[in-house]
């Protein structure tokens, strides 16, 4: 009887069971042309079950067995905008979604564009309160535009440095701890793996794996089965930085045995570049595996890297742009019939993660990840011992120099024809071998490179869950743990034999350890220590939906750790160089919240309020670490409060977004290195100011409206004020200080920078664009953009009383007037860019294939400047006044590139 129960009880089980799963289907077509459209993936988020479906010839999917619950249901893939909607299952035997109605996109076609900005999620048929297409709104306007167009001209949003921008992989951050900034290079080239971010963030919005930071959060998922099935072939031209790129990927997809395999590789590469002297030499390779447990969990293997080899241009005075041209670049010269760099940059860091996926349920699901990463990066440049610079662009060989020292003009002249006739404008290789072999063994100059060797374990979980239908919760935890070698490596005695361990300017050991040390090639020299960082956080966010108003809130505790341990000890700070230094700790907390008002389906207003302490760099920490490990006094977490506000439309055919915003930063660190000429000090130092404030205040405006089904215009204007706040205090680093009197650093008091502008690109953009895109697959579009209030960044040093000071710290006779004029910050020229770009995307059969081209700067535009900084030379009054010596210290500036292109075809099956 019992057992007849136990079977009758397991049947209703089963059968209740079966009733309450339900199959899911719908039909992809072209919201234009009303073709049914094949080959696109389609995933229902927050179903235990990870598998993906795809369209077939008819444009038909279906899910099967799906239990009761509320899923997001999205639809991407090349060509066409990405889909989301909210879907609910309630005891259907059947859902049928009817028609999903997809809008071609050509941007999603092209290979090869890294975007940060995620893929436009809308959902046109919806009249009701939902904020879907507003969190998830990937190609938003604004963001759309600011990189794929203004981007292009150093245009940064919100004027942020892209310190403030987290970049995740499977939630782990890759972020640098010595300057805050992601190596891109690290992922260079694997635009098939990083097309499509899991998860982005627009500047403080909130985020489901990250506290973030001012510029946002961007998170890639690198499982196999999230990214396009099939095989991938393309080759790009372009005249930029590298010449030629070709990539080629292939995916399994997740297959019937629960594997999914992925591997992408590229090299891209060029003997020489737009800028004189540059090479351009990278390879990429991707390889991810999947396998997916059972219908809960899943492990994904990651492993990706970029070995790249590049050499770099110079920045140039006015002086040298107006003798040489835009292109010119200072650090080449002919050895042997061939063109030689000696600045070339080395990065191979290949990373390593193991992800776990566990789907706890419908509602619920916990991903970590262990990651780690290694390798070294490396920048190479000349050195000498006892000997003059070899740079073309020392002072002394200018023909403002010859002006400055009171020679004639046809002194001056001559020089000038020296340079632009080209014979003294470049490196002279053989001059330095000449050099090395006057003297023997030892080497008067040598080619030395600044190696920095990072080994970086991190551990990530994150659990995300559904506490009730209008409660999402997250929670998110991270170790990390970096040490850092750094050291100085011989790279080519140019014929010599070894290198002296000492320092040019003081004579000073590196080592007293080892006075006798020499240095040949593949050994260290200058220096060599170690930093080793501990950092941990815990984030966790809720989001409460209602019908009129979803509230997010977001807190954040975190610990980092640091320490210097130094391998040699310096012969001028031999009580602070050598051994371990004393560990600086510090607890940094962050709380965020979000507001968004959901007037009806198409109209909304979002709030976004952020207050956070961050702790500092290391660079920071330690700002003379080659030498030493002192601190300047007064190194402390900096404070940050952000907040915007906007209103949002998302019609079907009209999408619009107004944003004002403000952001106050204080107690943040700023250095800089160079040679400062004052009335007091004449020597090479490291600057270094503490309590540095910033403000930055504006508004973006942007609006996109399809006025016809094959016509869209967008427009965008960004409209901001990046000021200096708080007149930080500023000390200088140098050894002369610790070689004559016995200190390593002193204290010159009050930089007055307050309402200086920040040197950081255009603080206001302007861009218009026109796209047509064809039923039959191609399309064209052009945009203008005008880019303004672009200023230099000033030497904080003339902002400091010791400006107009004489040796004796007394006060210059100073003509007030022109005293303004010194220190008025030059503003660069407003400019105006014309973009075009142009495809055509292909059916091949089951196959794709497509073309596409850009073209930057139409009307070859050559007099706008990205941006600069004035130089540290000009250190007193006196010098300033002199109109020669103004010349010959000028602002360095980076010029933008003439007419560029990117041409690309692909064919994927």
């Amino acid at each position: 009887m019992n057992k007849l129960l136990l079977s009758l009880s397991l049947f209703a089980a089963t059968v209740a069971m079966a009733q309450a799963q339900t199959k899911i289907t719908g039909v992809a077509k072209n919201a234009a042309t009303g073709e049914e459209v094949y080959n696109l993936t389609v995933r229902l988020e927050g179903v235990a079950v990870s598998d993906a479906a795809i369209t077939d010839r008819i444009g038909y999917f279906q899910f099967v067995d799906i239990p009761n619950g509320t899923y997001k249901l999205q639809v991407y893939g090349v060509g066409y905008d990405p889909y989301e909607k909210e879907i609910t299952v309630a005891d259907e035997k059947e859902l049928d979604l009817g028609d999903i109605k997809l809008t071609f996109n050509p941007n999603t076609a092209e290979v090869g564009i890294i975007t940060l900005t995620d893929d436009e999620l809308s959902d046109d048929e919806s009249t009701t309160a939902s904020n879907s297409g507003i969190l998830q709104s990937s190609r938003d306007v604004f963001a759309r535009v600011s990189a794929y167009e203004l981007g292009s001209y150093w245009f940064k949003p919100r004027g942020l440095d892209n310190k403030y921008n987290d970049i995740h992989f499977n939630g782990v951050r890759m972020n640098k701890m010595d300057n805050g900034r992601a190596t891109f290079n690290n992922w260079g080239g694997l635009n098939d793996v990083t097309r499509r971010p899991e998860e982005l963030t627009y500047g403080i919005e909130p985020s489901n794996y990250a506290f973030g930071d001012l510029g946002g959060v961007t998170n890639f998922d690198t499982r196999p089965s999230t990214m396009r099935k099939g095989t991938s072939l393309a080759y790009s031209s372009t005249n930029r930085s590298y010449r030629n790129r070709v990539m080629a990927t292939y995916n399994t997809g997740m297959m019937d045995n629960g594997w999914a395999f992925m591997v992408s590789g590229s090299r891209r590469w060029a003997d020489e570049g737009l800028i004189q002297g540059t090479f351009y030499d990278a390879y990429a390779y991707f390889v991810g595996i999947e396998k997916k447990i059972n219908n809960n969990h899943t492990l994904n293997f990651t492993s990706f890297g970029a070995p790249t080899r590049r050499a770099t241009g110079s920045p140039n005075t006015q002086e040298v742009v107006d003798m040489k041209g835009i292109y010119y670049n200072s650090f080449w010269g002919w050895q042997d019939g061939e063109k030689r760099n000696e600045r070339i940059k080395k990065t191979f860091e290949p990373v390593n993660m193991l992800t776990h996926h566990w789907a706890i349920n419908n509602k619920s699901k916990l991903t970590t990840t262990l990651s780690y990463q290694f390798g070294k990066e490396s920048g190479s440049r000349l050195d000498w011992f006892a000997g003059n610079n070899p740079s073309p662009v020392y002072y002394r060989n200018l023909p403002s120099y010859i002006a400055y020292s009171g020679g004639t003009q046809s002194q001056v002249d001559a020089q000038r024809e020296l340079w632009t006739s080209g014979q003294i404008s470049q490196l002279d290789w053989g001059s330095l071998y000449r050099a090395n072999a006057f003297h023997g063994e030892r080497a008067v100059y040598w080619l030395t490179a600044d190696v920095n060797e990072d080994r970086t374990a991190t551990a990530y979980t994150n659990f995300q869950t559904e506490l009730a239908p209008n409660i999402d919760v997250t929670i998110a935890a991270s170790y990390q743990k970096t040490n850092s070698k750094l050291y100085r490596e011989v790279q080519d005695l140019l014929g010599a034999g070894y290198v002296l361990n000492r320092d040019n300017f003081s004579g000073a050991s590196f080592n007293v350890l080892d006075t006798d040390y020499v240095a040949r090639k593949g050994d260290k020299q200058g220096y060599n220590y170690e930093i080793n960082r501990d950092y941990a956080d815990l984030y966790a966010q809720s989001k409460i939906k209602g019908k009129y108003l979803d509230v997010t809130i977001g807190m954040k505790t975190s610990m980092t750790k640091f320490y210097r341990d130094s391998k040699w000890m310096h012969g001028l700070y031999q009580d602070s160089s050598y051994g371990r230094s004393k560990t600086y700790d510090f607890i940094n907390y962050g709380v965020k919240t979000n507001f968004l008002v959901k007037l009806d389906g198409r109209n909304f207003i979002q709030a976004n309020v952020m207050y956070q302490t961050e702790a500092p760099t290391s660079d920071e920490i330690f700002p003379n670490a080659r030498v030493n490990n002192v601190t300047v006094e007064g190194v402390e977490s900096a404070k940050i409060f952000s907040s915007d506000l906007s209103y949002v439309l998302r019609a079907p055919r009209v999408k619009a977004r107004a944003t004002a915003f403000y952001t106050r930063t204080k107690d943040e660190i700023e250095k800089a290195f160079g040679y400062i000429d004052g009335a007091n000090d004449q020597v090479f130092v490291s600057e270094v100011m503490t309590g540095v404030g910033k403000e930055y205040m504006g508004t973006e405006l942007a609006i996109e409206a399809q006025i016809l089904p094959v016509l869209t215009v967008s427009a965008v204007a960004s409209i901001g004020q990046y000021l200096y706040k708080d007149n930080p205090n500023y000390n200088l680093y140098s050894d002369d200080f610790a070689r004559f009197e016995g200190v390593p650093y002193k204290d010159f008091g009050t930089a007055y920078l307050n309402n200086y502008k920040v040197g950081n690109g255009p603080q206001s953009g302007f861009s218009l664009g026109l796209e047509y895109r064809d039923p039959k697959f191609w399309w064209v579009g052009v945009s203008g953009n005008f880019l303004a209030n672009n200023y230099i960044d000033p030497a904080a040093f003339r902002r400091t009383v010791n400006f107009f000071t004489d040796a004796n710290g007394d006060l210059l006779n100073v003509n007030e007037q022109d005293l303004k004029n010194v220190l008025k910050q030059e503003k660069l020229d407003d400019q105006f860019m014309l973009n075009v770009n142009l495809g055509k995307t292909f059916r091949i059969g089951k196959y794709s294939a497509g073309i596409s081209g850009t073209v930057n700067n139409v009307l070859n535009n050559r007099n706008y400047v990205t941006g600069g900084f004035e130089q540290l030379r000009i250190g007193n009054y006196n010098n300033a006044m002199n109109s020669d010596y103004r010349t010959l210290f000028g602002s360095r500036m980076f010029y933008g590139m003439g007419t560029t292109y990117f041409a690309n075809i692909y064919f994927r099956f």
